[in-house]
């Protein structure tokens, strides 16, 4: 029997969750039963992780990088469709694959949105009405908040799924004294870590703020911050003027570490379409602290697994942190429950099952 061939395009350069997304599916896809072609920014972080996998074919290109749509990506994609000829196209933020794809007849066609979009209003907003009715793909949420932000866009019920993202439950242990001693942490200290692109949107500028207020009141902690991005440098200059107990950390391979070495996961993004973060955090039986915004709302239940504080209310959230600083019994409690919770319903193989199905549904 002919493999199907799915073509999946990503303009990420960088490594959050759009990325982490694909690489679950690149892991568990049925390789028995798909063959999988995956097209990105040639110097994109993801290509270092997806080549450790088998039987999987990466393509680096140009004109896609960081850019939803552009006439060179559109011109570099048909002419790596023409040499495939893929039987599915599954794109992630990439318009340019989506009009190509459309260009050359591809008729089973999917995207995934991976975020929330700001209400249109007007011309705008008849734009991405047009767009969609246009291309006419099929979609696949990974929450509600998106699912809702996509009919908000014009795009029809019966061309959308909803599918949850997953991730894989950690295998390893770790010792807990040399990971503490690699990255120069005191056994006094609570450690607190957000993960995430360091870019504006992910709200890095909040965690500032509020472990400006924290440390007014405790000196007992520091603040991870895991990632890589455009937002850096003025992250660096503000950690210095204020001199805050946070540090960057850069892209981290194996992230687990520090999650595994963390006390309590942090959430500060201004908007987010469910947080891989979260989902990681509980996974390492951490408990989550966040702004209560559609998405990252869908993982967190309040005072049972975490914390969701208003958006920009950073004395409430310095309060939930004490709280969980000074209680380690509490921290255990949450963390147990969001393991419980994501083992049940957010794993990367229930994830890709779905997938699968879409792929069947489609084709």
């Amino acid at each position: 029997m002919n493999k199907i061939k799915i073509m999946h395009i990503i303009s990420d350069s960088n490594f959050g969750g759009a990325g982490k997304y694909l690489l679950e599916i690149c892991k568990y896809i049925d390789k028995n039963k798909f063959q999988l072609f995956v097209v990105l920014p040639k110097e994109s972080i993801i290509i270092r992780h997806i080549e450790k996998i088998q039987e999987i074919e990466i393509i680096g290109t140009h004109g896609i990088e960081e850019k939803s749509f552009h006439p060179k990506g559109v011109r570099n994609l048909l002419q790596i469709m023409k040499r495939i000829r893929p039987d599915i196209v599954h794109t992630h933020g990439c318009l340019s694959a989506r009009v190509a794809a459309n260009i050359i007849g591809i008729k089973s066609t999917i995207y995934t949105r991976h975020s929330l979009t700001d209400k249109s209003n007007g011309l705008k907003q008849l734009i991405k009405v047009f767009v969609n009715k246009i291309l006419n793909d099929k979609v696949i949420a990974v929450s509600k908040a998106v699912y809702n932000n996509l009919i908000e866009e014009g795009v029809k019920t019966k061309n959308m799924y909803l599918v949850y993202n997953g991730i894989e439950l950690p295998e390893k242990s770790y010792d807990i004294q040399s990971l503490k001693s690699k990255y120069g942490l005191s056994n006094k200290d609570i450690i607190i870590t957000l993960v995430g692109r360091l870019e504006p949107v992910k709200g890095q500028d909040h965690i500032l703020n509020i472990g400006e207020k924290l440390k007014a009141q405790k000196d007992n902690f520091q603040i991870l911050l895991v990632g890589e991005g455009s937002s850096r440098s003025i992250l660096e200059t503000n950690i210095g003027e204020k001199n805050l107990p946070v540090r960057l950390l850069g892209h981290i391979e194996d992230v687990d570490q520090i999650y595994y070495l963390s006390d309590i996961i942090v959430n500060t993004s201004n908007s987010e379409a469910l947080s891989f973060a979260a989902l990681e955090g509980f996974s390492h039986k951490k408990p989550v602290v966040a702004f209560n915004n559609p998405g990252i709302n869908e993982v967190i239940n309040n005072n049972i697994d975490g914390y969701l504080v208003k958006f920009k209310d950073y004395d409430e959230f310095v309060y939930k942190l004490i709280r969980l600083m000074e209680d380690v019994n509490l921290r255990k409690k949450f963390g147990e429950a969001g393991y419980d919770k994501v083992s049940k319903k957010f794993t990367a193989k229930n994830m890709v099952k779905k997938i699968e199905n879409i792929y069947g549904d489609i084709i």
